[in-house]
């Protein structure tokens, strides 16, 4: 389902709280039997007649008291705030009453703002100081892009730059504090990802949507990691539920993850599988890499020409890891096809047609993931499914499908290669194409 967000009244700032002023007003004086506040109860005689509070028309501080007294207790707290730039309206215009749909929160307000039956009340926050209403996320963007392959209320697939470290490093060297600073995929999630609006019934407490946070991760949350030379997607929980379900995807093999790169000559197969290659030219690894089961499938794409490569070519292949082993793709290719990823300073060899080719990084890009939706399984997630018209939905580079085999609903993500592995073969093949002529 689409992802409301609430915008503020400046760039990068969301509403976080929402109150909505009733469209009756407020109470002058309360019942015995209720606890809904009134101006009476609230408020002095001589704070009702210096403030000119009416049941139809209050000052901005009176109105966050009378809606949450538990967060604006006095008048000086409801002030500080205000004073903070953080609250906002939005009026109402002639409707009866503001919905989501119609809500535009244009007016900053301040202290001597007044206050009308039906106007919405919001609280806002810096998108990346408190983005999932949590302390100590970084104030600035990131130096980089990361551009959101899909996104829904429960799950993201990002596209993590080349050079990106996935997270910050616990202690450097020298013994000071982590390294990479805010420069890491972690702190760029709450600047291009959207809150989460998810609301758990079982959480709901009546009360307006307080509850239904506690099942909401309080920041975006990677479930497994790229290398930093890798570019690629990543798969992403925005819920507590979907971070358990998308990590045992992981953690058993279910979720399928393909991977393109170039390698440095022409791949062979080894000699056990050498007759194994399917009739789509897929071939088969199977070769244990610290004493553990390690399976890589991999096909050739395509060949160019090049000076400086094994044999004079290098090739573009398309490689599936069936086990997860550390740097899998990396060795398999180096130690078993005698292919080595162009750039890969650890298991290139240094020989003289590594060195030469490894000024333009690592190519190696995570360009697709297939992976079942974490909450469109779920009992409840079935029935929004169906209300979506279930079937095969696309939204931007991923699909959503239900695979009527397996019963479940399926998310594909895909991303275009990065533009450094065209221009690449391209200009290897034709350097090599100029000076062997």
């Amino acid at each position: 389902a689409p992802i409301e967000v609430l915008n503020g009244t400046a760039e990068n700032f969301i509403v976080t709280k929402l109150y909505h002023v009733p469209i009756e007003g407020f109470r002058e004086s309360s019942h015995e039997d209720d606890d809904v506040l009134s101006l009476s109860t609230v408020f002095s005689p001589d704070d009702i007649m210096r403030l000119r509070l009416e049941s139809l028309n209050v000052t901005l501080p009176a109105a966050l008291m009378l809606l949450d007294p538990d967060r604006y207790p006095t008048q000086s707290r409801a002030r500080k705030v205000i004073r903070q730039r953080s609250i906002c309206i939005c009026r109402n215009r002639g409707n009866q009453s503001n919905t989501s749909a119609t809500l535009e929160f244009d007016e900053l307000g301040k202290v001597i703002t007044r206050i009308l039956r039906g106007d919405a009340i919001g609280y806002q926050r810096r998108a990346g100081s408190d983005y999932y209403a949590v302390q100590g996320a970084p104030y600035r963007p990131p130096p980089f892009e990361v551009p959101v392959a899909y996104e829904d209320d429960h799950v993201a697939v990002v596209n993590k730059p080349a050079g990106v470290v996935m997270y910050r490093t616990l202690e450097t060297e020298g013994g000071r504090g982590g390294g990479h600073g805010r420069d890491t995929l972690l702190s760029a999630l709450p600047y291009v990802l959207r809150p989460s609006n998810f609301h758990d019934d079982i959480d709901d407490d009546g009360g307006g949507g307080g509850a239904r946070n506690s099942t909401i991760l309080r920041r975006p949350q990677p479930v497994h990691r790229l290398d930093r030379p890798v570019s690629g997607l990543v798969v992403v929980a925005k819920t507590k539920s979907a971070i358990v379900h998308l990590s045992k995807q992981f953690e058993f093999r279910k979720a399928r993850k393909t991977y393109v790169a170039i390698v440095n000559g022409r791949p062979r197969q080894s000699t056990a599988n050498e007759n194994e290659a399917s009739s789509s030219g897929w071939n088969t690894i199977d070769y244990d890499l610290d004493g553990k089961s390690a399976i890589t499938e991999w096909r050739a794409v395509r060949e160019v020409k090049s000076l400086h490569g094994r044999d004079g070519r290098l090739t573009l292949v398309e490689l599936r890891p069936k086990t997860g082993r550390y740097h899998q793709l990396r060795r398999h290719m180096a130690w078993v096809c005698n292919s080595p990823l162009v750039g890969d300073t650890t298991y290139d060899e240094g020989d003289d047609s590594a060195l030469r080719l490894r000024k333009r990084g690592l190519f190696l890009c995570s360009n697709e993931i297939e992976l079942e939706h974490p909450h469109y399984n779920t009992q409840s997630g079935r029935k929004e499914w169906i209300a979506m018209g279930g079937r095969e939905i696309r939204l931007g580079d991923a699909l959503l499908w239900e695979n009527e085999a397996r019963g479940m609903v399926m998310i594909r993500a895909r991303t275009e290669l990065p533009a450094k592995f065209e221009s690449f073969l391209r200009h290897e093949d034709a350097r090599a194409d100029k000076f062997l002529a």
